[in-house]
This record gives structure tokens, C-alpha cells and sequence, in this order.
């Protein structure tokens, strides 16, 4: 008797564990600034654009490139899409940074004086056993609207070393590669401005 209870019990006991899985992450770009206020405002308004990019760099996945191939984390993707983030990145910190008398984005009703559009190339983790890093690539276009010329363009291609293990010492590499780009951006907007 004493056997059929102990079985029970081993039975009900067992079948009430469940594999738990894991649960994939969120995570959300949030680089620091320490952004340098112009002490000469240009007069005219920029509109920041949506940030274009193929399907690689268009998604929620936290990519990561290894053998050549682009693969997603298992348990890690970002709250939005990267481009989306980028966009609220770059109007607010040229927005602080008192560049132009106001910076607005492409869902503003506000007449703008110059757009600025950029096309993301490359936003993934370079693999590697080693030492991986993170790649972010972009090219920014600064347009005068009235007659659609091209002012200026410029490629900023930024490579942060991963610390960390994991798709959070990916966003860590991520949010510094930001802070950088942001920072190549303002100067050379500071340089564009009259």
C-alpha cells in the first residue's frame, strides 16, 4: 500500500512540473547624450524623416550576422523597430542641441525649411567567438524643400566591441554606437547650419 501511495504521489508531483521557457526580452534603444548647445541658431526648421532601410535592418529582431548570415536572437528583439526609435533618437538630440530654431518629424504638420533623410545600411552584431561588435551604418542627406536640392550628404559608419554576453550586452554595444552616430550627426549639422 505504502508503494501504490508513494507512486501516486511521485506521479502527481511529476506531472504538475512544467518546462518552463524562457520568455524573449524587450529591449529599446536608449544611448545617453552629452550633446553641446550651438551658440548660433540657424533661422530655418528641419524636418527629420522617416529612416528608410531594406528588410534586414527593418525589423524587431536583434540581428546578428555569423558565417555571412543574418540571424535573429532566440530571446531578445526590440520594443519597436529600430528605424522608428531612430527617428525620435535624432529629432531630440537635434532638437537639445539648439541647432536650428526648431527640428520636427515627418508626422509634424509644421512647414520645414530642410529635410533630413537617411537611409540605414547596416544596424547588426558582427559575430564572432572572439570578440563580436555592433555595426550601424547610415547615410544622411540634408535637402533644402523649397527647390529639392541636395545640400550635403554624409555616411557615418560606427563599430562598437560587445562587453557582455547576450542579447543585452548587444543593446548595451548598440546604445553606445548611437551615442556616437548622434554625436558625428550634430557636428556635422552644426556644420551645415548658416
Amino acid at each position: 500500500m505504502r508503494y501504490i501511495v508513494l507512486i501516486t504521489v511521485l506521479l502527481f508531483t511529476g506531472c504538475s512540473m512544467k518546462n518552463i521557457e524562457k520568455r524573449p526580452q524587450n529591449y529599446r534603444l536608449e544611448p545617453q547624450h552629452s550633446l553641446h548647445v550651438k551658440k548660433h541658431q540657424d533661422d530655418r526648421v528641419l524636418r527629420v524623416q522617416r529612416v528608410e532601410g531594406d528588410s534586414a535592418v527593418m525589423t524587431r529582431s536583434i540581428l546578428y550576422k555569423k558565417d555571412g548570415a543574418l540571424k535573429p536572437y532566440k530571446y531578445g528583439r526590440w520594443s519597436e523597430l529600430p528605424a522608428t526609435r531612430l527617428q525620435e533618437i535624432f529629432t531630440e538630440a537635434i532638437e537639445s542641441q539648439k541647432i536650428f530654431k526648431a527640428t520636427v518629424n515627418s508626422r509634424s504638420f509644421a512647414l520645414a525649411d530642410l529635410i533630413l533623410e537617411s537611409s540605414l545600411e547596416n544596424f547588426e552584431e558582427l559575430y564572432s567567438v572572439q570578440s563580436s561588435s555592433v555595426h550601424v551604418k547610415i547615410r544622411f542627406r540634408l535637402i533644402q524643400r523649397k527647390r529639392g536640392k541636395v545640400l550635403d550628404t554624409i555616411l557615418i559608419d560606427v563599430i562598437k566591441p560587445v562587453k557582455q554576453k547576450g542579447a543585452s550586452g548587444v543593446v548595451l554595444a548598440f546604445n553606445s554606437a548611437v551615442e556616437e552616430l548622434v554625436a558625428k550627426l550634430g557636428e556635422w549639422l552644426d556644420e551645415q547650419s548658416k
